[in-house]
């Protein structure tokens, strides 16, 4: 069973950062590389992994990219090396009371 991960862009909300600034320095720390996808070093410590999609292209037909996503352990040693909260992605919590 895989754990669940999140799309970086969406950690990045959790942690109140921006996403391109969270990309830019994730690539100037040498954590993600040029094409905005881990490096082999962090997905084996379990904090990143990378997600395969594909759409159909009119004319070259069907091309396939790949997503950087972040693990719930990602997620916290993300907010250790940027020294931020984790703050909820989705508003679970709407009145702040649970049934």
């Amino acid at each position: 069973m895989s754990e669940q991960t999140t799309p970086l862009y969406e950690a990045a909300r959790m942690l109140n950062l921006g996403p391109i600034k969270l990309y830019h320095a994730l690539r100037s720390r040498k954590v993600l590389n040029n094409n905005n996808l881990p490096y082999r070093c962090y997905v084996e410590q379990g904090l990143f992994t990378s997600e395969l999609k594909s759409y159909k292209h009119p004319t070259l037909g069907l091309k396939t990219y790949a997503t950087p996503q972040v693990t719930e352990k990602g997620i916290r040693w993300l907010a250790k090396e940027f020294e931020v909260e984790i703050t909820e992605a989705n508003s679970h919590q709407k009145t702040g009371t649970e049934a």
